[in-house]
């Protein structure tokens, strides 16, 4: 087996460097003075980097396709602001030659006990009938199994190896801190809807290789329409379920994203929808939020452009002096 390298993460600002990664992007591009370079994004667990092939790129493009493995050799440099990996040698790696778990990224939390803190809010669910649904649910095992491996997305927010049940169970604590807040909403039901919401994921997103894309249902009909053939297939088997509560519970799915234009069918029309919504932003942002502001430069006071934010994020002052320097301070002052 061929030793990793450096993870991604662990690129230095400048010099050679060899590691094993994932082409996650490849696309010929013409220079500005004619012939052409080969545009290469390569990624690990840690995070991605830019690359670039100036010599003989129409050969070294046919050595290789997107998601294949390949040990790269280059020197990096910076762009904009950006480092980039000028390569000057690179090949394909066999399947055998490396760990797959070494190039996507995994949440830091371990799936089974994910696993029964989501049966633990199940658990909470007074209503027998919809508490019945989602123990049929979460027993599936072509569920199961997927929705502990499953990402959120793709790339925005909790795009990693169990980052969709990790999104669902922070769903499912905003939503019991909530409903102690406002006693009028629900709990039963949002908690449903944090489980029930973007369920579909689990058929639109598949690990193919060593990195997550979409499936062909997945890019066909996308994920509330998958969750809402979840949903009818398990009500179908519980006859007492009501038409009333299967109505409700299909508006939390095709209305969590809130406005039609970002992706809703319609627009949240309970107060637990409303609701929904908002947690799922909320949770969405600040996880795409503070993992930005963690993977910047550590000596760099803002990130680079978020284009799906439209703005750059602050990274915060100086550390906090500690008790004992704030002491030292006030001591100088005195003398």
């Amino acid at each position: 087996m061929e030793n990793k390298g450096l993870y991604i993460n662990e690129v230095p600002q400048s010099g050679e460097v060899t590691f094993l990664a994932a082409v996650i992007e490849k696309e010929l591009r013409p220079k500005r003075n004619g012939g052409s370079f080969l545009a290469l994004r390569f990624a690990d667990r840690s995070g991605e980097l830019d690359g670039k092939v100036w010599d003989n790129p129409e050969g070294v493009a046919e050595l290789f396709a997107c998601n294949d493995v390949v040990k790269v050799r280059g020197t990096i440099e910076h762009y904009n602001d950006k480092p980039q990996l000028i390569v000057s040698r690179i090949r394909r790696c066999d399947s055998r030659d490396y760990n797959p778990g070494d190039f996507y990224p995994t949440s830091d939390r371990d799936p089974e006990a994910m696993w029964g803190e989501l049966r633990g809010f199940i658990a909470l669910i007074g209503d027998g009938t919809l508490r019945r649904l989602l123990e049929a649910v979460t027993d599936d095992p072509s569920i199961a199994e997927r929705l502990r491996m499953a990402p959120a997305a793709l790339k925005i927010h909790h795009a990693f190896c169990g980052g969709l049940l990790e999104h669902i169970l922070s769903l499912c604590s905003l939503s019991v801190v909530l409903t102690g807040h406002f006693p009028r909403l629900n709990r039963d039901w949002l908690i449903a809807g944090a489980i029930l919401h973007d369920l579909g994921k689990i058929d639109t997103l598949a690990l193919k290789g060593v990195r997550y894309s979409y499936t062909m249902r997945g890019q066909l009909i996308e994920h509330v329409t998958l969750g809402l053939e979840i949903l009818d297939r398990h009500v179908a088997a519980l006859p007492e379920f009501s038409i009333e509560l299967k109505t409700v519970l299909q508006h939390f799915i095709v209305s969590h994203h809130g406005d039609l234009d970002k992706g809703a069918l319609r627009r949240p029309m309970l107060p637990e929808a409303f609701a929904l919504s908002l947690l799922d932003l909320m949770d969405a942002r600040l996880e795409q939020v503070f993992r930005l502001i963690d993977a910047a430069p550590a000596e760099d006071e803002f990130t680079a452009f978020v284009p799906s934010l439209e703005r750059q994020l602050f990274r915060g002052f100086e550390e906090p002096r500690s008790a004992g320097d704030a002491e030292e301070i006030q001591r100088g002052k005195a003398a």
